[in-house]
C-alpha cells in the first residue's frame, strides 16, 4: 500500500499504520498528510490549506469538504485542491465555472441524447485540410528538382521545396478534402448526453463509492420543514 491509492478507509489505515508514527504520516502527494482524528476517523489533511478535504469513516463512508475561506483566500478556487478532492473520493469530476464549484457524483444522470447537424462542418462531414510540399535539402543544383536554381541572396541555403501532387511549391489549404475531426465525417453529433453536476459550497458531503449518501434531516431541518409545511 502506498500514498497514492490510499481510496478508503481499510487502504488510509493501513498506509497510516506502516508509518514511523502512527497517527501522522506524510503521502506521496505533495502537501497532504494522512493523520488519525477522533471516533477512529482517519483524515487527509491539506497542510498548506490547514484542513482536512477528505475523512474516511470506519463505515467505509467517506466525507468532502472545504472551508469557504482559510487564510483569506477559497479552497475550492484551488485546482490542486479540487484535483486531490477529485482524487481521493471516488467522484468522476470535481471542477469549477464561473466562480462556482460543481461535483460529478459516480452515479450520475446524464442529460437527454440531442442529435444535431454537426457545428464545425455544417453536416458536409468534411473540412478543409493543409498540403505542404515536400521538403528537399538536397545541395544545389538538385536533379530532383531542376526547376529550382539557387538562391541569389543567400547562397548556403540549399533546401528547397519540391512540387506537391496538386503542383504547387509552397502550402496551400484544400477546401473540404478531409474528415471533420468533431463528427468523424458522420456530419452529425450527439450534444446532448453530458453528465449531469452538483453544484457544491464545500459543505460537508457523506459519499459512499463516490455516490451521495442520504443523511436523516437533523433537528434543525426538521423544524424548518415542520415550519413550512404549518405555513403553507
Amino acid at each position: 500500500m502506498n500514498g497514492w491509492q490510499v481510496s478508503n478507509y481499510d487502504e488510509a489505515k493501513a498506509y497510516l499504520s506502516k508509518g514511523r508514527k502512527t497517527w501522522d504520516r506524510p503521502m506521496y502527494t505533495r502537501g497532504l498528510r494522512l493523520q488519525s482524528r477522533p471516533n477512529n476517523n482517519i483524515a487527509i489533511n491539506d497542510k498548506w490549506g490547514q484542513f482536512d478535504p477528505i475523512l474516511f469513516h470506519p463505515d467505509g463512508t467517506i466525507t468532502i469538504q472545504a472551508p469557504p475561506h482559510s487564510g483569506g483566500w477559497r479552497p475550492l478556487w484551488s485546482q490542486t485542491v479540487r484535483r486531490n478532492i477529485k482524487d481521493f473520493s471516488g467522484l468522476q469530476n470535481v471542477f469549477q465555472r464561473q466562480s462556482k464549484v460543481y461535483i460529478t457524483t459516480s452515479d450520475a444522470l446524464s442529460t437527454p441524447v440531442k442529435v444535431q447537424k454537426c457545428r464545425v462542418c455544417k453536416g458536409s462531414g468534411l473540412v478543409d485540410s493543409w498540403c505542404s510540399p515536400n521538403y528537399c535539402n538536397t545541395p544545389f543544383p538538385c536533379e530532383e528538382h531542376p526547376e529550382f536554381q539557387e538562391p541569389a541572396k543567400n547562397s548556403y541555403a540549399s533546401w528547397h521545396y519540391g512540387s506537391c501532387e496538386h503542383g504547387f511549391n509552397s502550402s496551400h489549404n484544400i477546401p473540404k478534402s478531409g474528415q471533420c475531426y468533431n463528427c468523424k465525417g458522420a456530419g452529425k453529433k450527439d450534444y446532448g448526453s453530458k453528465l449531469i453536476s452538483l453544484e457544491w459550497d464545500g459543505s460537508p458531503l457523506r459519499l459512499s463509492n463516490g455516490s451521495l449518501v442520504r443523511q436523516p434531516p437533523t433537528e434543525l431541518e426538521k423544524r424548518i420543514a415542520a415550519y413550512v409545511k404549518l405555513d403553507s
